[in-house]
């Protein structure tokens, strides 16, 4: 099960990261390139903490600390962006790949943002996906939605769709090692980052 970190104190500044596994093919005699699109494109987060006081930064580090050996999740940046009442959103059929979802329980008429963020619970775990256009759902709150990037997984009928509060569940600094600053008032300082394991 994954460490749920701390959301108060909320971090000082967000940095998206965009994982990605696509390939350009540049021909050696000059002719056209081609984009080679490929599954596990993901995101992922950096963020800088603000000075935490003793008590709140040994919880906070305590927990990404744990992070090291298991994923954690933390709700994803949605800033001055109101999600709105979308209801209670679920994948209404099996999904194999593609970029196109099809999707049940949002309030009718909801309208999903070109850009808006959303997180998908496959299985016990997290995906965090954008829609690349707007769409409205219609009077019985379905949709058939286009998301980028490229579904990474199997989708099955009654999957969860998190968008009030999307959440990221990943990785603490992979491939990096993680270290934090104790000033002289015993003040915290962390910077870190999360990034989207599958």
């Amino acid at each position: 099960m994954p460490i749920a970190l701390p959301t108060c104190p909320y971090p000082n500044d967000y940095q998206v990261l965009l994982r990605s596994w696509s390939t350009v093919l540049t021909p050696f005699l000059g002719g056209p390139e081609q984009i080679i699109n490929r599954l596990g494109t993901r995101f992922g987060l950096r963020l800088t903490m603000p000075a935490m006081e003793a008590g709140e930064g040994m919880i906070y580090l305590s927990r990404l600390l744990q992070g090291k050996t298991q994923t954690v999740i933390l709700p994803w940046p949605l800033l001055d962006f109101d999600p709105g009442t979308p209801g209670a959103p679920l994948v209404s059929a099996t999904v194999t790949s593609g970029s196109t979802i099809p999707i049940k329980g949002l309030t009718p008429g909801y309208t999903v943002k070109e850009g808006q963020f959303f997180s998908l619970i496959h299985a016990g775990k997290r995906y965090i996906y954008m829609f690349t256009a707007d769409g409205v759902a219609n009077a019985s709150g379905a949709l058939s939605a286009s998301i980028f990037p490229m579904l990474r997984t199997q989708l099955s009928i009654n999957d969860v769709l998190e968008l009030a509060q999307p959440m990221i569940e990943g990785n603490v600094l992979p491939g990096e090692e993680l270290n934090w600053q104790i000033g002289l008032d015993n003040a915290r300082e962390i910077s870190y980052s999360i990034m989207e394991s599958a």
